[in-house]
Order: C-alpha cells, then structure tokens, then sequence
C-alpha cells in the first residue's frame, strides 16, 4: 500500500517581485540561475514552449549537499491570473526516492508590500526509507528569496 503525501512551504517576497517571480518561473526558467546559481545551473527547454501546458523542461541543480542532480519536468497547469504553474517529475535523480512528484507554485498576494510564494510538492515515496523531500522545499523556497532579492538589485 502507498501512502501520498504532501508537503507545503511558503516564503515572503516583496510585492513588486511578485509579477516577475511568476514570470521568470513561467516563461523564463532558464533565467533563474542568474539569480541562484548556487542552486540552479541550468533550465533547458526539451519539448514545447516555455509556460506553456505539456512543456518538457530539464533542470540542473544542486540540493544542500552539494551534489550535482538532474530532473525532467512537465508542465501541467498554468493560471496566468492566480499565478500558479503546476508541473509533475517525468524523469531523473528525484525518481530514485519518489514513485510521483509534483510541484506546484503560488504567488498570492498578502498586503500592499508583500506576497507569498507558496509551495506544494505532492508525492509518492517508492519505499517508506526514502527521505521526505524537506531539502528540496528549502531550496525551493531559497530560490524564491534569491529571485526577489536579484529582482531589487540585491547582491549576495
């Protein structure tokens, strides 16, 4: 029997990045390692048009351990208006712990001066000693910090 999961974070973003987290994570992810590069080296296009439902994206990244990874994504779902995508695992390193993975990215506005950026990532383990996917929701939720603060000219 499996069990799925879910596992939710969120993170505060200044409210003029908002827009341009949304678009950047949309239509230019390739973009974002400008930003992260300590996380994200890399977003390619495999298949499809950026932001676009059906999309097949490789990502290059790097968790807390440093470790080189790889993983291919689908791109599911995308509200424009609500800023939300939705994209599900297709291939790569993250399918070693995980029979499903799903990500999903709300920006939702909180007050004049912020929003949030809220992360959803739905799961299935393969077997019960794979780990919870807790180090890829922090560095999801670093990315966010690190796109807000390249946004306001904010150099680490």
């Amino acid at each position: 029997m499996s069990l799925k999961r879910k596992l939710e974070g969120e993170i505060e973003i200044r409210e003029g990045a908002s827009d341009a987290f949304h678009d950047i994570y949309k239509s230019k992810p390739h973009h974002i390692s400008n930003a992260s590069p300590h996380i994200l080296q890399s977003c390619e296009l495999h298949r499809g048009e950026f932001g676009t439902p059906g999309a097949i994206l490789t990502w290059n990244y790097t968790l807390g351990d440093g470790k080189a990874r790889v993983c291919k994504t689908e791109i599911e779902k995308v509200d424009g208006e609500n800023r939300l995508m939705r994209q599900k695992l297709i291939e790569g390193d993250l399918m070693d712990d995980y029979k499903s993975l799903v990500f999903i990215c709300h920006v939702v506005p909180k007050d004049k001066e912020t929003s949030i950026v809220k992360w959803i990532l739905e799961y299935e383990k393969v077997h019960a000693g794979a780990p919870e996917p807790s180090a890829l929701m922090d560095c999801l939720l670093a990315l966010a910090k690190d796109i807000d603060d390249h946004h306001h000219g904010i150099k680490k």
